[in-house]
């Protein structure tokens, strides 16, 4: 009898034992699976945080200010740093966080569209002086990450010297068309005639295969366009605007 009791106590504990080894292989692949969701839920609440708009012939431009030093225009709501830092900070030159009580520093999230397998974002982040330029983040949807950006407006202006940009979104079935102005002033402070020089560049990108990438300046179409959206501000292009983003390849242009 002591010996089946014996028997009886070493089979429990081997089960448990068992047991008790399957229970830890489980725990062990738990915090991968639950680290995974995790990410993709906080993906999800980070495309929440802006607003859906239609992006066919929008102007994209820097916010504006009013006599009492409102921000106005394309302000955003404030991006809080923990979906920041789950970005490529370093690729895309994330380094300032700020607080949400800080309109003019930190990131902000302005709108979002749809193109193809990827959602596009319109962020207001950091410029020359405060966070006066737009960027177009390229999120691509089945792996909840950024593939490619591009910054799209901005505008800062200092001793004389000042840059304006703006682009115009066209969404098509396959592709989108990123229409750019680059507006330059140039007033020497010393002169006193007050004779500003003037340049403007333009140049077509397009989002195709997750990245940007620069189109010439060749179609007639493009120089009406321009002439259309800036009227008095249009100049002739000084040149094309080339070296204006990492995908740009110069042997594409016209």
């Amino acid at each position: 009898m002591k010996y089946c009791i014996f028997l009886f106590m070493i089979f429990a504990a081997g089960c448990a034992g068992a047991s008790g080894t399957q229970h830890n292989a489980d725990s062990t692949a738990a915090p991968a699976d639950s680290s995974e969701a995790l990410r993709l839920a906080q993906g999800e609440a980070f495309l929440q945080l802006f607003p859906q708009i239609q992006p066919n012939e929008i102007a994209i431009e820097s916010p504006r200010y009013d006599s009492n030093g409102t921000m106005l225009g394309m302000v955003g709501k404030w991006i809080d740093s923990i979906y920041l830092k789950t970005l490529p900070a370093e690729r895309m030159h994330i380094y300032e966080y700020a607080s949400p009580d800080n309109p003019h520093g930190g990131y902000h999230a302005v709108g979002r569209f749809t193109q193809g397998d990827y959602e596009m974002l319109l962020v207001r982040g950091p410029g020359e002086y405060a966070s006066t330029r737009i960027f177009l983040w390229a999120w691509h949807k089945p792996t909840a990450q950024i593939h490619d950006h591009i910054m799209v407006a901005d505008n800062w202006g200092d001793a004389g010297d000042a840059q304006y940009t703006y682009s115009w979104l066209n969404s098509g079935e396959k592709e989108l068309e990123v229409r750019m102005a680059v507006l330059e002033s140039h007033l020497d402070l010393e002169d006193t005639t007050g004779r500003e020089e003037s340049f403007n560049d333009y140049a077509i990108f397009l989002f195709r295969n997750g990245a940007f990438d620069t189109t010439g300046m060749k179609q007639r179409r493009n120089e009406a366009f321009f002439r259309s959206k800036l009227k008095d501000k249009y100049l002739e292009p000084d040149s094309v605007y080339v070296a204006y983003h990492p995908n740009s390849n110069s042997e594409s242009h016209e």
